[in-house]
């Protein structure tokens, strides 16, 4: 099932008509994610046209997050609450890039 929601959730950002504008430049080689620079991140925040995603363990979002991020933890888990499922469904369906950050 994830390995199924993380390749919807990278054909729905690769198809996304904003997504070569957000994305900058191709992932270094072995990173199967594209990157963007700092500088755009803060351009697509400004512009209020981004869904930022925290995908780092649960417990550690209520210690401090990126303001407006959505928690979607990824590392470690085999299955989702039901609750995850329909945030992972929301992303499929956004009409904004999404920037996930793990760090």
């Amino acid at each position: 099932m994830m390995r199924t929601l993380l390749a919807l959730l990278t054909v729905a950002l690769m198809g996304h008509p904003h997504a070569g504008a957000a994305l900058g430049t191709p992932a270094p080689q072995g990173i199967d994610a594209p990157r963007i620079s700092q500088a755009d991140f803060k351009k697509l925040v400004a512009a209020k046209n981004v869904i930022i995603v925290d995908t780092r363990n649960e417990d550690v979002f209520p210690l401090g997050h990126i303001p407006g991020a959505i928690k979607l933890p990824l590392e470690g888990q085999m299955t989702w609450p039901e609750s995850y499922e329909k945030t992972a469904a929301m992303l499929v369906a956004a009409n904004k890039p999404i920037v996930t950050y793990c760090a």
